[in-house]
């Protein structure tokens, strides 16, 4: 089930590797950061080397006409607005009704569901979001916009 909240909501989650990755959002120079990001040019860190990275991203949100939902098998999405706003939509994996082919270097695939319910996001706000719930982010509210988002992946302890 998705988290979606401040950083104080998300950091209640109790493994290392969220630790880790809240520490990080909330002890980095963020705009130091995306000073180095274009659009559509994503930079990615390393936190805890691919146990825990982020992926800094700069884009103009789509419409709602544009979703397409995915889905990961082997990470956790921390998905943090640094600035902007966006609509994600999210949809469990019991609700998929086709599952698209999935690319194992990518850890991504996607599918097409029978419904879905939607969340938005902005400045300072984030959310959580497990493999068995299929999202699609970058949405735009009334119109698009320019949004800069950390993606912080972690995974899955087995």
């Amino acid at each position: 089930m998705a988290i979606i909240g401040t950083l104080a909501t998300l950091n209640k989650q109790s493994s290392e590797h969220f630790r880790k990755a809240l520490n990080y959002l909330e002890n980095t120079d963020l705009d130091a950061l995306f000073d180095k990001v274009a659009i559509d040019k994503p930079l990615e860190v390393e936190i805890d080397g691919r146990s825990v990275f982020a992926i800094f991203q700069t884009y103009e949100t789509k419409g709602i006409e544009e979703a397409n939902m995915e889905g990961h098998r082997k990470y956790i999405d921390l998905q943090y607005i640094h600035k902007g706003i966006e609509q994600i939509l999210v949809s469990p994996t019991s609700r998929m009704v086709k599952e698209g082919p999935y690319s194992e270097d990518k850890d991504l695939h996607f599918s097409k569901v029978a419904d879905y319910s939607s969340f938005r996001l902005s400045n300072g706000m984030g959310c959580i979001l497990f493999p068995e719930d299929l999202h699609a982010p970058c949405i735009s509210i009334d119109a698009p916009s320019k949004v800069e988002k950390i993606v912080i992946k972690i995974a899955i302890d087995k």
